[in-house]
Protein backbone atom coordinates (compact mmCIF):
# COMPACT_ATOMS: atom_id res chain seq x y z
CA UNK A 1 0.00 0.00 0.00
CA UNK A 2 3.06 2.25 -0.73
CA UNK A 3 0.62 4.66 -2.83
CA UNK A 4 -1.23 5.81 0.60
CA UNK A 5 2.20 7.16 1.47
CA UNK A 6 2.19 9.64 -1.93
CA UNK A 7 3.06 13.37 -1.69
CA UNK A 8 -0.77 14.13 -3.51
CA UNK A 9 -2.06 11.87 -0.59
CA UNK A 10 -0.40 13.69 2.25
CA UNK A 11 -1.70 16.61 0.44
CA UNK A 12 -5.06 15.74 0.15
CA UNK A 13 -4.65 14.91 4.19
CA UNK A 14 -3.24 18.39 4.66
CA UNK A 15 -6.04 20.01 2.49
CA UNK A 16 -8.72 18.23 4.26
CA UNK A 17 -6.94 19.38 7.94
CA UNK A 18 -7.17 23.00 6.69
CA UNK A 19 -11.02 22.54 5.74
CA UNK A 20 -11.85 20.53 8.78
CA UNK A 21 -10.24 24.15 10.56
CA UNK A 22 -11.94 26.43 8.26
CA UNK A 23 -15.12 25.11 8.92
CA UNK A 24 -15.28 24.26 12.62
CA UNK A 25 -13.24 27.76 13.39
CA UNK A 26 -13.75 30.14 10.74
CA UNK A 27 -18.07 29.78 11.82
CA UNK A 28 -17.11 30.87 15.27
CA UNK A 29 -14.50 33.57 14.94
CA UNK A 30 -16.50 35.20 12.82
CA UNK A 31 -19.78 35.60 15.36
CA UNK A 32 -17.49 36.36 17.71
CA UNK A 33 -16.18 39.52 15.86
CA UNK A 34 -19.93 40.38 14.96
CA UNK A 35 -21.13 39.74 18.50
CA UNK A 36 -23.33 36.90 17.63
CA UNK A 37 -24.75 33.55 19.12
CA UNK A 38 -22.49 31.01 18.24
CA UNK A 39 -25.32 28.29 17.50
CA UNK A 40 -28.02 28.70 15.16
CA UNK A 41 -29.05 30.67 11.82
CA UNK A 42 -28.14 34.17 12.71
CA UNK A 43 -30.30 36.61 10.28
CA UNK A 44 -28.18 39.54 8.56
CA UNK A 45 -24.80 37.08 9.07
CA UNK A 46 -23.55 36.73 5.67
CA UNK A 47 -22.85 33.03 4.52
CA UNK A 48 -19.37 31.21 5.30
CA UNK A 49 -19.36 28.20 2.82
CA UNK A 50 -21.50 27.73 -0.06
CA UNK A 51 -23.92 30.39 0.64
CA UNK A 52 -24.83 29.30 3.84
CA UNK A 53 -23.98 29.87 7.12
CA UNK A 54 -21.84 26.98 8.83
CA UNK A 55 -23.35 25.50 12.27
CA UNK A 56 -24.44 22.50 14.33
CA UNK A 57 -28.12 22.47 13.22
CA UNK A 58 -29.61 20.50 16.68
CA UNK A 59 -32.93 18.60 17.01
CA UNK A 60 -35.82 18.86 18.78
CA UNK A 61 -34.34 17.34 22.20
CA UNK A 62 -31.00 19.35 22.11
CA UNK A 63 -32.45 22.74 20.75
CA UNK A 64 -35.57 22.79 22.34
CA UNK A 65 -39.22 23.79 20.15
CA UNK A 66 -42.57 21.70 19.60
CA UNK A 67 -44.16 17.95 19.44
CA UNK A 68 -48.04 18.33 18.15
CA UNK A 69 -50.15 15.46 17.65
CA UNK A 70 -53.12 16.29 15.57
CA UNK A 71 -56.15 14.78 14.16
CA UNK A 72 -57.71 15.08 10.42
CA UNK A 73 -61.44 16.27 10.93
CA UNK A 74 -63.97 17.69 8.87
CA UNK A 75 -63.06 15.36 5.95
CA UNK A 76 -65.54 15.48 3.18
CA UNK A 77 -67.56 12.16 2.81
CA UNK A 78 -66.17 9.24 0.29
CA UNK A 79 -62.85 10.60 0.73
CA UNK A 80 -60.34 7.48 1.05
CA UNK A 81 -59.20 8.24 4.98
CA UNK A 82 -55.45 6.87 4.16
CA UNK A 83 -55.08 9.66 0.91
CA UNK A 84 -56.47 12.48 2.95
CA UNK A 85 -53.76 11.56 5.67
CA UNK A 86 -51.18 11.31 2.95
CA UNK A 87 -52.08 15.02 1.34
CA UNK A 88 -52.31 16.43 4.99
CA UNK A 89 -48.56 14.98 5.35
CA UNK A 90 -48.00 16.00 2.02
CA UNK A 91 -49.31 19.90 2.52
CA UNK A 92 -47.45 20.19 5.83
CA UNK A 93 -44.65 19.12 4.42
CA UNK A 94 -44.21 21.85 2.18
CA UNK A 95 -45.57 24.60 4.77
CA UNK A 96 -42.66 23.49 7.26
CA UNK A 97 -39.95 23.16 4.88
CA UNK A 98 -40.73 26.81 3.71
CA UNK A 99 -39.70 27.79 7.75
CA UNK A 100 -36.00 26.42 7.29
CA UNK A 101 -36.59 24.13 10.14
CA UNK A 102 -33.96 20.99 9.57
CA UNK A 103 -35.16 17.79 9.70
CA UNK A 104 -38.79 18.06 10.59
CA UNK A 105 -40.37 14.81 12.24
CA UNK A 106 -43.54 14.02 10.58
CA UNK A 107 -45.44 10.78 10.68
CA UNK A 108 -48.72 9.40 10.37
CA UNK A 109 -50.18 7.75 13.70
CA UNK A 110 -53.32 5.36 13.14
CA UNK A 111 -55.52 6.48 10.22
CA UNK A 112 -56.06 10.28 11.03
CA UNK A 113 -53.53 11.77 13.09
CA UNK A 114 -50.28 12.91 12.75
CA UNK A 115 -47.19 13.48 14.91
CA UNK A 116 -45.19 16.68 13.67
CA UNK A 117 -41.86 17.62 15.78
CA UNK A 118 -40.34 20.87 14.86
CA UNK A 119 -37.05 22.05 16.38
CA UNK A 120 -36.68 25.93 17.67
CA UNK A 121 -40.23 26.49 16.79
CA UNK A 122 -42.59 27.64 18.76
CA UNK A 123 -45.79 25.89 19.85
CA UNK A 124 -47.93 29.18 18.67
CA UNK A 125 -46.17 29.38 15.40
CA UNK A 126 -46.54 26.30 14.22
CA UNK A 127 -50.11 25.71 14.94
CA UNK A 128 -50.26 28.54 12.83
CA UNK A 129 -48.25 27.46 9.82
CA UNK A 130 -49.59 24.50 9.86
CA UNK A 131 -53.49 24.46 10.25
CA UNK A 132 -53.99 27.62 8.85
CA UNK A 133 -56.44 27.46 5.16
CA UNK A 134 -54.88 30.03 2.40
CA UNK A 135 -57.27 29.69 -0.33
CA UNK A 136 -56.75 32.54 -2.82
CA UNK A 137 -59.94 33.67 -4.56
CA UNK A 138 -60.17 35.27 -7.33
CA UNK A 139 -63.58 37.36 -8.22
CA UNK A 140 -64.89 39.76 -10.66
CA UNK A 141 -67.51 42.45 -10.14
CA UNK A 142 -70.87 41.84 -11.45
CA UNK A 143 -74.26 44.11 -11.31
CA UNK A 144 -76.87 43.66 -9.02
CA UNK A 145 -79.10 46.39 -7.93
CA UNK A 146 -80.02 44.95 -4.87
CA UNK A 147 -76.64 45.51 -3.22
CA UNK A 148 -77.20 48.95 -1.44
CA UNK A 149 -73.60 48.57 0.86
CA UNK A 150 -69.90 47.22 0.03
CA UNK A 151 -67.48 49.47 -1.61
CA UNK A 152 -69.74 49.47 -4.81
CA UNK A 153 -73.19 49.52 -3.96
CA UNK A 154 -74.99 48.16 -6.52
CA UNK A 155 -72.54 45.86 -7.71
CA UNK A 156 -71.53 42.16 -6.43
CA UNK A 157 -68.03 39.91 -6.90
CA UNK A 158 -68.35 37.06 -8.41
CA UNK A 159 -66.04 33.88 -7.85
CA UNK A 160 -64.40 33.01 -11.05
CA UNK A 161 -62.99 29.92 -12.72
CA UNK A 162 -59.16 31.13 -11.17
CA UNK A 163 -58.63 28.94 -8.07
CA UNK A 164 -55.35 28.84 -6.38
CA UNK A 165 -54.90 24.98 -7.21
CA UNK A 166 -53.77 26.26 -10.41
CA UNK A 167 -50.94 28.20 -8.95
CA UNK A 168 -47.09 27.05 -9.29
CA UNK A 169 -45.31 29.61 -7.15
CA UNK A 170 -45.66 32.58 -5.03
CA UNK A 171 -42.95 33.91 -3.22
CA UNK A 172 -42.67 37.55 -1.56
CA UNK A 173 -40.34 40.33 -2.32
CA UNK A 174 -39.90 44.07 -2.21
CA UNK A 175 -42.13 45.90 -4.63
CA UNK A 176 -39.08 47.47 -7.48
CA UNK A 177 -41.96 49.92 -7.95
CA UNK A 178 -42.07 51.12 -4.22
CA UNK A 179 -39.29 49.30 -2.31
CA UNK A 180 -40.90 49.79 1.42
CA UNK A 181 -43.62 47.86 -0.25
CA UNK A 182 -43.74 43.96 0.32
CA UNK A 183 -45.57 42.59 -2.30
CA UNK A 184 -46.67 38.77 -3.05
CA UNK A 185 -45.58 37.47 -6.65
CA UNK A 186 -47.66 34.86 -8.18
CA UNK A 187 -47.62 32.33 -11.27
CA UNK A 188 -49.84 30.20 -12.61
CA UNK A 189 -50.16 27.05 -14.81
CA UNK A 190 -51.40 27.12 -18.21
CA UNK A 191 -54.90 27.07 -17.78
CA UNK A 192 -54.83 29.70 -15.12
CA UNK A 193 -52.84 32.12 -17.60
CA UNK A 194 -55.01 31.70 -20.08
CA UNK A 195 -58.27 32.12 -17.78
CA UNK A 196 -56.62 35.17 -16.39
CA UNK A 197 -55.79 37.01 -19.49
CA UNK A 198 -59.19 36.16 -20.68
CA UNK A 199 -60.72 37.81 -17.13
CA UNK A 200 -57.99 40.69 -17.50
CA UNK A 201 -58.99 41.31 -21.33
CA UNK A 202 -62.84 41.25 -20.39
CA UNK A 203 -61.98 43.88 -17.40
CA UNK A 204 -60.40 45.94 -20.10
CA UNK A 205 -62.51 46.06 -22.30
CA UNK A 206 -65.63 46.67 -19.69
CA UNK A 207 -67.72 49.53 -20.47
CA UNK A 208 -68.60 51.40 -17.64
CA UNK A 209 -72.38 52.55 -17.43
CA UNK A 210 -72.99 56.61 -18.32
CA UNK A 211 -69.43 56.76 -19.82
CA UNK A 212 -67.49 56.87 -16.71
CA UNK A 213 -64.03 55.79 -16.86
CA UNK A 214 -63.49 53.45 -14.12
CA UNK A 215 -66.07 51.55 -12.29
CA UNK A 216 -66.07 47.83 -10.68
CA UNK A 217 -66.32 46.17 -14.01
CA UNK A 218 -62.59 47.27 -14.93
CA UNK A 219 -61.69 45.46 -11.79
CA UNK A 220 -60.17 41.78 -10.87
CA UNK A 221 -60.13 41.31 -6.58
CA UNK A 222 -57.97 38.91 -4.88
CA UNK A 223 -59.16 37.42 -1.53
CA UNK A 224 -57.92 35.24 0.96
CA UNK A 225 -60.35 32.28 2.03
CA UNK A 226 -63.62 34.15 0.50
CA UNK A 227 -66.22 31.79 0.07
CA UNK A 228 -69.63 31.48 -1.81
CA UNK A 229 -71.32 32.10 1.52
CA UNK A 230 -69.86 35.35 2.06
CA UNK A 231 -71.27 36.44 -1.67
CA UNK A 232 -74.96 35.55 -0.67
CA UNK A 233 -74.92 37.08 2.51
CA UNK A 234 -72.87 40.07 1.20
CA UNK A 235 -74.70 43.48 2.18
CA UNK A 236 -74.41 41.79 5.81
CA UNK A 237 -70.70 40.98 5.54
CA UNK A 238 -69.01 43.06 3.34
CA UNK A 239 -67.91 46.12 5.82
CA UNK A 240 -65.96 43.11 7.29
CA UNK A 241 -64.32 41.56 4.24
CA UNK A 242 -63.47 44.39 2.57
CA UNK A 243 -61.37 45.73 5.12
CA UNK A 244 -57.94 45.54 4.25
CA UNK A 245 -56.25 42.40 5.09
CA UNK A 246 -53.72 43.67 7.57
CA UNK A 247 -56.82 44.56 9.35
CA UNK A 248 -58.41 41.31 9.93
CA UNK A 249 -60.26 41.66 6.48
CA UNK A 250 -60.20 38.89 3.72
CA UNK A 251 -59.47 41.74 1.11
CA UNK A 252 -56.05 41.49 -0.47
CA UNK A 253 -56.10 43.52 -3.15
CA UNK A 254 -58.90 45.19 -5.64
CA UNK A 255 -57.09 46.15 -8.70
CA UNK A 256 -57.74 48.52 -11.80
CA UNK A 257 -56.96 46.23 -15.55
CA UNK A 258 -55.26 49.19 -17.15
CA UNK A 259 -54.09 46.55 -19.83
CA UNK A 260 -54.99 42.55 -20.42
CA UNK A 261 -52.54 40.43 -18.30
CA UNK A 262 -51.39 37.37 -20.45
CA UNK A 263 -48.15 36.02 -19.17
CA UNK A 264 -49.80 33.93 -16.41
CA UNK A 265 -47.95 36.26 -13.61
CA UNK A 266 -49.85 38.96 -11.05
CA UNK A 267 -48.77 40.60 -8.03
CA UNK A 268 -50.77 40.69 -4.98
CA UNK A 269 -50.59 43.76 -2.55
CA UNK A 270 -51.82 44.74 0.66
CA UNK A 271 -50.19 46.98 3.27
CA UNK A 272 -47.75 43.93 3.51
CA UNK A 273 -44.93 43.11 6.15
CA UNK A 274 -41.99 41.24 5.66
CA UNK A 275 -42.90 38.30 7.68
CA UNK A 276 -46.67 38.80 7.01
CA UNK A 277 -45.96 38.78 3.08
CA UNK A 278 -43.50 36.03 3.69
CA UNK A 279 -46.02 33.39 5.81
CA UNK A 280 -48.35 34.14 2.99
CA UNK A 281 -46.69 33.03 0.12
CA UNK A 282 -45.81 29.53 2.30
CA UNK A 283 -49.41 28.93 2.53
CA UNK A 284 -50.03 30.10 -1.19
CA UNK A 285 -47.40 27.84 -1.73
CA UNK A 286 -48.24 24.79 0.31
CA UNK A 287 -51.85 24.16 -1.09
CA UNK A 288 -55.23 23.58 0.92
CA UNK A 289 -55.62 20.89 3.41
CA UNK A 290 -58.05 17.91 2.37
CA UNK A 291 -59.54 18.61 6.34
CA UNK A 292 -59.31 20.51 9.03
CA UNK A 293 -56.37 19.85 11.67
CA UNK A 294 -57.61 19.80 15.40
CA UNK A 295 -54.55 19.83 18.03
CA UNK A 296 -55.23 17.19 20.64
CA UNK A 297 -51.82 17.36 22.17
CA UNK A 298 -49.37 19.90 22.31
CA UNK A 299 -45.65 20.00 23.54
CA UNK A 300 -43.14 22.24 24.02
CA UNK A 301 -39.51 20.99 24.68
CA UNK A 302 -37.75 23.90 26.91
CA UNK A 303 -34.49 25.41 25.45
CA UNK A 304 -32.97 24.75 29.29
CA UNK A 305 -33.36 20.82 28.66
CA UNK A 306 -31.64 21.36 24.95
CA UNK A 307 -28.93 22.87 26.59
CA UNK A 308 -28.32 20.43 29.68
CA UNK A 309 -28.66 17.67 27.15
CA UNK A 310 -25.94 19.29 25.00
CA UNK A 311 -23.91 19.87 28.39
CA UNK A 312 -24.02 16.50 29.14
CA UNK A 313 -23.65 14.93 26.35
CA UNK A 314 -20.01 16.96 25.31
CA UNK A 315 -18.91 16.46 28.90
CA UNK A 316 -19.14 12.77 28.31
CA UNK A 317 -17.72 13.45 24.44
CA UNK A 318 -14.67 15.26 26.05
CA UNK A 319 -14.16 13.31 28.84
CA UNK A 320 -14.80 9.68 26.73
CA UNK A 321 -11.93 11.22 24.27
CA UNK A 322 -9.34 11.86 27.03
CA UNK A 323 -10.09 8.44 28.34
CA UNK A 324 -9.28 6.40 24.76
CA UNK A 325 -6.33 9.19 24.12
CA UNK A 326 -4.68 8.26 27.95
CA UNK A 327 -5.07 4.45 27.02
CA UNK A 328 -3.71 4.33 23.41
CA UNK A 329 -0.63 6.81 24.22
CA UNK A 330 -0.08 4.33 27.56
CA UNK A 331 -0.50 1.10 25.83
CA UNK A 332 1.03 1.75 22.09
CA UNK A 333 3.64 5.09 23.46
CA UNK A 334 4.48 7.05 20.45
CA UNK A 335 2.58 5.15 18.18
CA UNK A 336 -0.83 5.67 20.01
CA UNK A 337 0.27 9.52 20.31
CA UNK A 338 -0.06 9.01 16.39
CA UNK A 339 -3.54 7.42 16.87
CA UNK A 340 -4.67 10.36 19.11
CA UNK A 341 -3.62 12.78 16.66
CA UNK A 342 -5.55 10.71 13.76
CA UNK A 343 -8.62 10.75 15.91
CA UNK A 344 -8.30 14.92 16.64
CA UNK A 345 -7.96 14.97 12.94
CA UNK A 346 -10.87 12.43 13.06
CA UNK A 347 -13.15 14.16 15.32
CA UNK A 348 -13.09 17.83 13.06
CA UNK A 349 -13.36 16.50 9.62
CA UNK A 350 -16.21 14.27 10.78
CA UNK A 351 -18.01 17.59 12.61
CA UNK A 352 -17.33 19.53 9.59
CA UNK A 353 -19.31 17.55 7.14
CA UNK A 354 -21.60 17.65 9.83
CA UNK A 355 -21.83 21.20 9.08
CA UNK A 356 -21.61 21.23 5.45
CA UNK A 357 -24.29 18.57 4.38
CA UNK A 358 -25.83 19.62 7.34
CA UNK A 359 -26.81 17.04 9.64
CA UNK A 360 -29.03 18.00 12.35
CA UNK A 361 -28.09 16.24 15.60
CA UNK A 362 -30.14 14.81 18.15
CA UNK A 363 -28.97 12.88 21.15
CA UNK A 364 -29.72 9.87 19.21
CA UNK A 365 -27.44 11.47 17.22
CA UNK A 366 -24.50 12.59 18.92
CA UNK A 367 -24.33 8.53 20.43
CA UNK A 368 -23.60 7.49 16.77
CA UNK A 369 -21.29 9.93 17.23
CA UNK A 370 -19.92 8.41 19.87
CA UNK A 371 -19.66 5.36 19.06
CA UNK A 372 -17.97 5.55 15.62
CA UNK A 373 -15.16 7.17 17.78
CA UNK A 374 -15.32 3.69 19.80
CA UNK A 375 -14.98 1.95 16.04
CA UNK A 376 -11.84 4.32 14.86
CA UNK A 377 -9.49 3.60 17.89
CA UNK A 378 -10.86 -0.14 17.09
CA UNK A 379 -8.91 -0.13 13.46
CA UNK A 380 -5.98 2.19 14.81
CA UNK A 381 -6.10 -1.11 17.51
CA UNK A 382 -5.98 -3.54 14.60
CA UNK A 383 -3.30 -1.58 12.96
CA UNK A 384 -1.22 -1.33 15.74
CA UNK A 385 -1.21 -5.12 17.39
CA UNK A 386 -0.38 -5.98 13.74
CA UNK A 387 2.97 -3.65 13.88
CA UNK A 388 4.04 -5.28 17.06
CA UNK A 389 3.58 -8.76 15.46
CA UNK A 390 5.71 -7.85 12.22
CA UNK A 391 8.60 -5.96 14.60
CA UNK A 392 8.43 -9.26 17.16
CA UNK A 393 9.10 -11.35 13.74
CA UNK A 394 12.21 -9.53 13.42
CA UNK A 395 10.89 -7.04 10.42
CA UNK A 396 12.75 -3.34 10.49
CA UNK A 397 9.80 -0.35 11.65
CA UNK A 398 9.17 1.13 8.43
CA UNK A 399 8.49 -2.30 6.83
CA UNK A 400 6.32 -3.19 9.56
CA UNK A 401 4.16 -0.21 9.31
CA UNK A 402 3.23 -0.96 6.07
CA UNK A 403 2.95 -4.45 6.44
CA UNK A 404 0.91 -3.49 9.82
CA UNK A 405 -1.71 -1.25 7.36
CA UNK A 406 -2.37 -3.94 5.01
CA UNK A 407 -2.83 -6.80 7.01
CA UNK A 408 -5.27 -4.99 8.95
CA UNK A 409 -7.11 -3.49 6.30
CA UNK A 410 -9.05 -6.13 5.57
CA UNK A 411 -10.08 -6.73 8.84
CA UNK A 412 -11.55 -3.20 8.94
CA UNK A 413 -12.48 -3.38 5.62
CA UNK A 414 -15.05 -6.00 6.24
CA UNK A 415 -15.94 -4.42 9.92
CA UNK A 416 -16.84 -1.23 8.98
CA UNK A 417 -18.79 -2.59 5.49
CA UNK A 418 -21.01 -4.07 8.10
CA UNK A 419 -21.72 -1.58 10.18
CA UNK A 420 -22.56 0.46 6.64
CA UNK A 421 -25.02 -2.11 5.68
CA UNK A 422 -26.95 -1.67 9.00
CA UNK A 423 -26.59 2.01 9.58
CA UNK A 424 -28.13 2.20 5.70
CA UNK A 425 -31.00 -0.26 6.29
CA UNK A 426 -31.64 1.57 9.74
CA UNK A 427 -31.88 5.09 8.05
CA UNK A 428 -34.50 3.82 5.17
CA UNK A 429 -36.99 1.67 7.84
CA UNK A 430 -36.58 3.92 10.47
CA UNK A 431 -37.55 7.55 11.81
CA UNK A 432 -36.72 10.60 13.75
CA UNK A 433 -34.06 9.45 16.17
CA UNK A 434 -33.00 6.61 14.59
CA UNK A 435 -32.51 7.90 11.70
CA UNK A 436 -30.40 10.51 12.96
CA UNK A 437 -28.28 7.34 15.07
CA UNK A 438 -27.83 6.08 11.33
CA UNK A 439 -26.58 9.10 9.59
CA UNK A 440 -24.13 10.23 12.09
CA UNK A 441 -22.64 6.57 12.56
CA UNK A 442 -22.16 6.00 8.88
CA UNK A 443 -20.93 9.64 8.13
CA UNK A 444 -18.87 8.81 11.38
CA UNK A 445 -17.52 5.35 10.30
CA UNK A 446 -16.84 6.49 6.64
CA UNK A 447 -14.42 8.67 7.94
CA UNK A 448 -12.86 6.74 10.70
CA UNK A 449 -11.96 4.36 7.71
CA UNK A 450 -10.07 7.27 5.78
CA UNK A 451 -8.91 8.37 9.03
CA UNK A 452 -7.26 5.16 10.39
CA UNK A 453 -6.02 4.01 6.84
CA UNK A 454 -4.54 7.37 5.33
CA UNK A 455 -3.95 9.82 8.18
CA UNK A 456 -2.23 7.02 10.98
CA UNK A 457 -0.68 5.29 8.09
CA UNK A 458 0.73 8.54 6.45
CA UNK A 459 1.87 9.83 10.56
CA UNK A 460 3.41 6.64 11.44
CA UNK A 461 5.94 6.92 8.19
CA UNK A 462 6.80 10.22 9.11
CA UNK A 463 7.22 9.16 12.23
CA UNK A 464 9.88 6.45 11.40
CA UNK A 465 11.43 8.15 9.02
CA UNK A 466 12.95 10.02 12.12
CA UNK A 467 15.35 7.16 12.90
CA UNK A 468 15.53 8.71 16.63
CA UNK A 469 12.20 7.48 17.10
CA UNK A 470 12.87 3.70 16.80
CA UNK A 471 13.33 3.14 20.42
CA UNK A 472 11.75 0.22 22.06
CA UNK A 473 10.32 1.80 24.94
CA UNK A 474 8.49 5.00 22.30
CA UNK A 475 7.33 2.02 19.99
CA UNK A 476 6.24 0.08 22.79
CA UNK A 477 7.65 -3.40 21.42
CA UNK A 478 11.11 -4.38 21.51
CA UNK A 479 12.85 -3.66 18.24
CA UNK A 480 15.28 -5.79 16.39
CA UNK A 481 19.36 -5.21 16.52
CA UNK A 482 19.21 -4.78 13.31
CA UNK A 483 17.53 -1.70 11.13
CA UNK A 484 16.66 -1.80 8.04
CA UNK A 485 16.12 -5.60 7.16
CA UNK A 486 12.84 -6.24 5.44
Amino acid sequence: MHYLLSWPVRLLVVGLLILSIAVDGAGYIQRILNHQPLTGQVSGMPPQLLGNQVYIHRGLDLQGGTDLLLQITDVPPGRDMNQVQRDTIDVISKRINKLGVSEPVINPVGRDRIEVQLAGVSAAKAQATIGNTARLVTTKWVADANVKGGPFPGSRPQITPLTSEMLTGADASLDPQNGNQWVINVTYNSQGAAIFSQLSTEAFNATCPNGATDCPQHRITNWLNLTQDDIVHWDERAAQLTLPFDQGGKLLVDARIIQPITGGQSQITGNFTADSAKNLAILLNSGALPGNLQVIQSTEVGATLGADSIKRSLAAGVLGLLIVIVFMIFFYRLPGLVASVALLFYAGLTLAVFKMIPVTLTLAGLAGFILSVGMAVDANVLIFERFKEEVRSGVSVGAAVETAVGRAWPAIRDSNTATLITTGLLYLAGNGPVKGFAITLFLGVLVSMFSSIIVTHNLMALVVENHNAEHSFLMGVTLPLRRGRA
